[in-house]
């Protein structure tokens, strides 16, 4: 006899934002942005473009006296650095990222290390009360739970 075929399930897709692992994913980037581009993701994206080399460009296009060294004294504007340095000036923007990169790895891996525990121990925490919350106050008002894991 020959073997019936078995429906495929249907695989269930949450249609809500969860606020948990939205925060989760906003830390992650503040540590990227903090410890690459010395700035906060907000200004990261919004930040002025004020990055320069401390040393003057000679007409033919080389830099003078160009300092590959990402410390305070080798440009102006280096503190924080946004998208619009990036776009305005590519292989500084990357030289420095480079190097504060390889200086806080270490440093970024630790913090992402915590939020990842951290999130995890926060999110077996607060099971119960969300889906308290879920089902005594925003299932009767909305017809749905808002707030997921």
């Amino acid at each position: 006899m020959a073997r019936r075929r078995t429906t495929k399930k249907r695989v269930r897709r949450s249609r809500g934002i969860s606020l948990i692992k939205a925060a989760e994913s906003f830390a992650y980037a503040s540590i990227l942005t903090k410890g690459l581009f010395n700035t906060n993701p907000v200004n990261f994206v919004f930040g002025d473009a004020d990055l320069s080399p401390s040393a003057s460009w000679t007409p033919s296009g080389v830099q003078s006296g160009y300092m590959m060294d990402t410390s305070l004294g080798s440009s102006i504007g280096a503190d924080a650095i946004s998208l619009g340095d990036i776009v305005k000036d590519p292989a500084f923007a990357f030289n420095t990222m480079i190097g504060r990169g390889s200086a806080n790895l270490a440093n970024m891996a630790v913090q992402s290390l915590v939020v990842g525990v951290t999130t995890r121990a926060f999110t077996r925490i607060l099971r119960r009360p969300i889906a308290n919350i879920n089902r005594n106050i925003m299932v009767p008002l909305l017809g749905r739970g808002v707030v997921r894991l």
